[in-house]
């Protein structure tokens, strides 16, 4: 199979860190390297499961249909639109330039950031 829906389930769980950490941080552009990463020490592992859990299903029902033309080609059926993940880059380009400290990203460091596990077995 695809792996487009890990794929889209991970770009959606790390957009959502993202925003929780823009909407739940103080904002103070001083303390911006520190507070982050206070963050991310004190985030529940069960915030982090519910994230994971929205993650999963904003899914959009094509890409598990798209992930499945490998095990079963006969399908002719299956949709065969692309689902855009510049779209998503350009999205989180936009909160990381609100976070205090990171407004110096460029879209090209997201793309990174979203690709860094890729080759993952």
């Amino acid at each position: 199979m695809d792996q487009g829906e890990i794929e889209s389930m991970k770009r959606c769980y790390r957009k959502q860190l993202l925003s929780k950490l823009l909407f739940e941080g103080d904002g103070d552009k001083e303390e911006a390297a520190c507070s982050i990463v206070q963050f991310w020490k004190a985030l529940p592992l069960k915030d982090c499961v519910c994230l994971i859990k929205e993650a999963w299903e904003s899914v959009p029902e094509h890409t598990f249909k798209r992930s499945w033309r490998k095990l079963a080609p006969y399908l002719e059926n299956v949709d065969q639109s692309h689902e855009s993940g510049s779209a998503t880059v350009i999205e989180l380009n936009g909160l990381l330039k609100r976070i205090p400290g990171c407004g110096n990203c460029e879209e090209d460091d997201v793309s990174s950031w979203l690709d860094c596990d890729a080759n993952d077995a």
